[in-house]
């Protein structure tokens, strides 16, 4: 094997040399196995979301190894430890990775604080971790801490742009969820947008993430008589909150984010979710790249569904450690590892279209603006 590198060396020198680059680096990573660890939410309160995350990540293992996309002879192995969405099980877990030095590098979080507190301990003790869903602002840290999840603002920034342009509405009431920080936020960029363009704020209803019963908040937005309610909460809260407006008899447009976009929650809510936009990146039936399409088929083929944002970006983060890998020369280390993935600038295996990097953080790709029909597809929304 090593003679094989040697004869790729040369080759490669020899063609750098021909063209006038001689002093060409030429980098390639010793062949063999190497162990990913992945800090998973498999049970818990958002396992729903936590397994396409896993599953993701799972299929772009499998896809890295026959292609050989972290380099010649290079496979990975994905070793899993499941937090159940526990801050201190994720510490844990990464406790338990650090000191395993066959542990190469690691993705994980779903939840920000979590993430956080692994960031902490991974910085500490050398371990390069890759962000595969939290959105908190300002988690990746040179080196050794990357996402690539593209930052809240822009994409909603956009819906509420359309919304307003669209339908024109002179009142919209907004329900949020006041113990998430990152889901007030976004609502708070939605609402500038309409209130910038002249649109009345008829109420502003604070639901938790935890709640059960939406009755109440529902039927204080729709007392106002809105023309518009946006829904900003979590998967379950903000499908708690939509199903309480229909089962009250709200006629006006509801809008939320990406929280519907899964396939299994049109399968669990039915009608319940039609009709309602919501933004996104990535998403089966509109999604058109090639690469996107391969994702889809394969994601179906092994797992009978089909995959939704939080599998693509679980896919993603394995994608972006595969490449930095495949930068490296000789025997990987953490630390080189962990450097040439924050340098990296564009991730070149991709479901968006093109994925750009700046300083550890997934840039904004496209923005799809989308609905669930009444029959269970995903189509570009029109009024």
């Amino acid at each position: 094997m090593q003679s094989s590198k040697l004869f790729r060396q040369a080759l490669a020198i020899g063609i750098a040399t021909s063209l006038g680059f001689a002093n060409a680096a030429i980098a390639a990573p010793d062949a063999g196995e190497y162990q990913l660890g992945i800090i998973s939410d498999d049970t818990g309160p958002i396992a729903s979301a936590g397994i396409s995350y896993h599953d993701g990540a799972d299929l772009a293992i499998k896809e890295i190894n026959e292609k050989g996309l972290a380099g010649e002879g290079v496979t990975f192995t994905l070793s899993v430890k499941d937090s159940a969405s526990d801050a201190a099980r994720s510490v844990q877990a990464t406790t338990q990775f650090a000191a395993d030095r066959n542990i190469l590098a690691i993705i994980c979080c779903v939840l920000s604080p979590n993430a956080a507190g692994v960031s902490q301990f991974a910085i500490q003790s050398g371990l390069p971790v890759v962000i595969y869903g939290a959105t908190r602002e300002g988690l990746p840290q040179e080196p050794y801490i990357t996402s690539v999840v593209a930052l809240p603002g822009p994409q909603e920034v956009l819906l509420a742009e359309r919304m307003a342009a669209e339908f024109a509405p002179k009142k919209v009431a907004y329900i949020k969820q006041s113990d998430s920080d990152i889901q007030s936020a976004r609502a708070t960029k939605v609402q500038k947008v309409m209130e910038a363009v002249g649109v009345e704020t008829s109420a502003e209803v604070f639901v938790l993430g935890a709640d059960t019963d939406f009755s109440g908040p529902a039927t204080q937005a729709m007392v106002t008589k809105p023309e518009m309610i946006f829904v900003w909460a979590n998967q379950t809260a903000g499908i708690g909150v939509i199903t309480a407006l229909r089962q009250r008899g709200y006629d006006g447009q509801i809008v939320t984010s990406d929280i519907i976009s899964p396939p299994a929650v049109f399968e669990k809510s039915g009608a319940t979710v039609a009709n309602i936009p919501f933004a996104v990146s990535f998403q089966p039936g509109v999604s058109d790249s090639s690469t996107a399409q391969a994702f889809i088929d394969a994601y179906k083929a092994d797992y009978g569904k089909l995959p939704d944002v939080y599998a693509a970006q679980g896919y993603t983060a394995i994608h972006l450690i595969a490449q930095g890998m495949k930068s490296l020369d000789g025997k990987p280390t953490r630390k080189a590892l962990a450097e040439a993935i924050w340098n990296i600038t564009e991730i070149e295996h991709n479901v968006y279209g093109g994925q750009q990097m700046e300083n550890g953080q997934a840039r904004t790709p496209g923005t799809l603006i989308v609905n669930w029909t009444k029959e269970g597809e995903v189509k570009r929304w029109e009024k």
